[in-house]
């Protein structure tokens, strides 16, 4: 797996405050951002839903306001999952406060071709949804994330 980097675990120190057999998800102290790790090469959409579900409930619960996806493990990209995620999680995040987006992309070059390309699908697929309800970030790791969240808030 593809763990934070020292560097950044040191520099940041984030506390875990959700944990599945696929994602997890922690909190940095005093900050209204949060981190979301894919921990597996591959989340099943069932399971993938559920996670979100309840990284929702902990949203609305402490009010955070941007959430990085650390997507560093994942070897596979799938469509539908991205669409839910984007029409109907975030949608409905939108409405609790949290608006700015961080990814955090595998290495593989196609990855980010793929996201694109979903992106597109959506656009297509969903015409009346508005991508610039929220920002959405691409990084190449935590620190950075953390460091424009904090310069832009």
């Amino acid at each position: 797996m593809n763990q934070m980097s020292t560097k950044e675990r040191s520099n940041i120190a984030p506390v875990e405050v959700y944990k599945d057999e696929f994602i997890s998800l922690h909190r940095f102290e005093g900050k209204d951002i949060v981190m979301c790790v894919a921990d597996t090469e591959y989340i099943p959409i069932e399971h993938f839903k559920k996670s979100f579900m309840a990284i929702g409930e902990l949203i609305k619960k402490n009010n955070w306001k941007a959430l990085i996806f650390d997507k560093r493990n994942l070897n596979t990209f799938h469509q539908p999952s991205m669409e839910w995620y984007y029409t109907e999680w975030k949608a409905d995040m939108i409405n609790h406060g949290l608006s700015s987006h961080y990814k955090i992309l595998p290495s593989m070059p196609w990855f980010a071709k793929s996201v694109e390309a979903g992106k597109r699908d959506i656009k297509r697929n969903h015409p009346s949804f508005d991508f610039d309800e929220f920002s959405v970030k691409y990084v190449d790791s935590v620190e950075e994330a953390i460091k424009d969240f904090d310069q832009t808030n």
